[in-house]
């Protein structure tokens, strides 16, 4: 939808291709997988997976974040990913809770 990291112009493209989708079929969810070779040839590598679910919101809501997080709403907070905090975002996202799972490892 534009140049790389062009966050409004693929914000845009989302909601118009979401247009006629009603609410209770707008679901989300973002993975992330990581995984860490110790070595060229790690036959057993480290890996972690974690997702986080949401809602596609018909319009942008909060300053912080980037990317999709204005219009990925997530139900239990009643907020979007841009509403959050970033520490309380960090605790959260997918990439963070994979973060998370993997520095257990």
């Amino acid at each position: 939808s534009g140049g790389h990291g062009d966050h409004p112009a693929n914000i845009a493209k989302l909601l118009d291709a979401l247009r006629d989708v009603p609410d209770d079929r707008r679901t989300a969810r973002f993975v992330s997988v990581l995984a860490v070779l110790r070595h060229a040839h790690d036959p057993q590598p480290l890996i972690a997976e974690a997702e986080w679910h949401g809602e596609i919101l018909e319009a942008p809501r909060g300053d912080g974040g980037f990317g999709y997080d204005p219009l990925f709403l997530i139900p239990e907070l009643g907020r979007t990913g841009a509403e959050l905090a970033p520490e309380e975002k960090n605790a959260l996202s997918h990439r963070g809770r994979a973060l998370a799972l993997l520095a257990q490892r």
